[in-house]
Formats: structure tokens, sequence, C-alpha cells
């Protein structure tokens, strides 16, 4: 993608990010912002205030082409002028990158708020009007970080979540050296991205259920590529572990002295938290 487009405290935060590498174009949207690529909206009292108030955008939209990945967090009231901005972006082809906020903490009116933008999203990308939405807990990102002090907290998670999106999208822009991969299946819109390494413990950003897909980005020493005879198999023999999924891996030289692993994960079904798998479940009973 080329344009990131950042909704809310949190979606642009994570903007401000992505906008140390070049490659990209950076737009923020949510109150009390000014500047270039600002976009400056009323503070409202309720997501329905922010949905019906929304205005019309095609003024800077209309200069917004191509992909665009689109930012957002849940729980916050601005969160209800997603569908609204989404709808004036459909002449691009749009990916979404929600951040999950820690659900257990929420209050009742933010809870609510946060699990319409959550199923919703998912619902839209199945149905092929996104290309994709990307899940991100931010408690998970949290336990692949390990510590994280209080002060900088938020820094070091959206450093980690736009470092490796960014990477990946890099290698995704870049022929590997070896590959054994094809296109994403149309069915598999639902997605989260993580890191792994040459023993193959990966970690994701969320605990996406009924995994369909996994890619491996193995970004390794130039050098070692051509020095190590036992890599090739230790690769093949990592991926040939998922059971039951369509695993594909790209091998990429790098001039960086250690190796660093990347990977994307797609389902096709919604990802229900537990307690409405439970609810689901008692439902199925009942009929």
């Amino acid at each position: 993608m080329e344009t990131i487009i950042g909704l809310g405290s949190a979606g642009c935060n994570i903007v401000d990010c992505f906008a140390q590498y070049p490659q990209y174009k950076v737009f923020k949207i949510d109150n009390g912002i000014y500047g270039e690529s600002c976009y400056f909206l009323p503070k409202y009292d309720t997501p329905e205030e922010y949905e019906a108030h929304i205005g019309d955008m095609s003024g800077a939209f209309n200069k917004i082409q191509g992909s665009i990945l689109f930012v957002v967090g849940g729980s916050g009231n601005i969160s209800g002028a997603t569908l609204s901005l989404l709808e004036q972006l459909k002449h691009c082809e749009i990916s979404v990158l929600y951040v999950e906020p820690d659900f257990n903490m929420l209050s009742g009116k933010r809870k609510l708020q946060e699990k319409v933008t959550y199923y919703v999203l998912q619902e839209y990308a199945r149905s092929g009007l996104f290309e994709r939405v990307y899940l991100v807990s931010n408690p998970q990102l949290e336990n692949v970080l390990g510590e994280v002090p209080i002060i900088g907290y938020n820094d070091k998670l959206n450093q980690l979540l736009v470092s490796t999106f960014h990477m990946i999208n890099v290698y995704n822009n870049n022929e590997p050296v070896v590959k054994n991969h094809s296109e994403f299946r149309e069915t598999t819109r639902i997605s989260t991205i993580g890191i792994s390494n040459l023993e193959n413990a990966k970690k994701l950003f969320f605990s996406l259920d009924n995994i369909r897909e996994m890619r491996y980005y193995y970004a390794i020493n130039k050098k070692k590529l051509e020095t190590d005879g036992t890599l090739m198999r230790k690769i093949t023999e990592n991926v040939k572990d998922e059971a039951d999924i369509d695993v594909s891996y790209g091998i990429y030289a790098t001039d960086y002295a250690d190796d660093y692993v990347y990977c994307v994960a797609n389902a096709s079904m919604i990802q229900y938290r537990e307690n409405e798998k439970k609810a689901l479940q008692i439902d199925e009973k009942v009929v």
C-alpha cells in the first residue's frame, strides 16, 4: 500500500510511526489536530453523532488512489465514523488494520462500541467490500515484547506493530531468492501478522482461530545464504509442521547481521471472542 490513514488517537499514533518510512503518504483524522495531511473533526459525545456528522470528505479523499491501509481502534466514540469514511474511500483498494484494546478493561458503552466495530469490519472484509482486515491485539503485542514500562508503553507496542507491517510490505514488493507461494485465496480475508525465527517459534499479534493460510518471510543474511548448507532443509522442515494449513514462504537476502522472520496468518471465519463462542454454543444447543 502507498497511503496510510489513521482515525482517532490510536490510529493517528500508529500512522505517525509509519511516517518514518518514505514509502508512505500518511493522513490523520481526529479531534484537535492541525497541519499538513491532518483532518480535524469536531468532538461529539456518541459514536452515532460521529457517523451522522462526518460530512463530505471527497475533496480530500479524491486525491487518494490505489491501495490504502485504514488504521482504527474500536473503543473510542470517534470509531463511529469508520464506515462513513470507508464508504467515501470505496474508489480505493481498502485494507483495514484494526487495533483491539484490552477488551476486559473497557466500560459498558465503550465495550459495546468496540464490539460493533470489531465484528462489522470482519463481516465487510468477508463480503469482499475490503481487500482484507488485519486484527491486532494490544495485549498480544505486550506478550510478544515481554515486560513493557508504563512510560512509552504505547510507543513500544506501535513500533513493533509498524516495523513488522512495514517489513512484510517491503518483502511483498521484492523478489525472493526462493519462494513457493502464490496469491492468497479469495475467501481468507481476516488476517494478522507476527514474527518468528528459524526454530519456527512464531508469535502472532492476534490469536487467530481456524487459520487456513500461513506465509513466512525469511530475511536472511546474504553470506549465510551462500554458505549455510543446512538452512534450506531447516526452513522446509519448519513449514511442514503446520497441520491442515496451507503454508508458503519466501527467502530474502539481506545485509543485516541478524536474521529475521515475519509471518502473515489468514482465516476465513469470523473471530468470535471466548464469551461469544460460549453463547453461540448455547444457542446451537437450544436450537
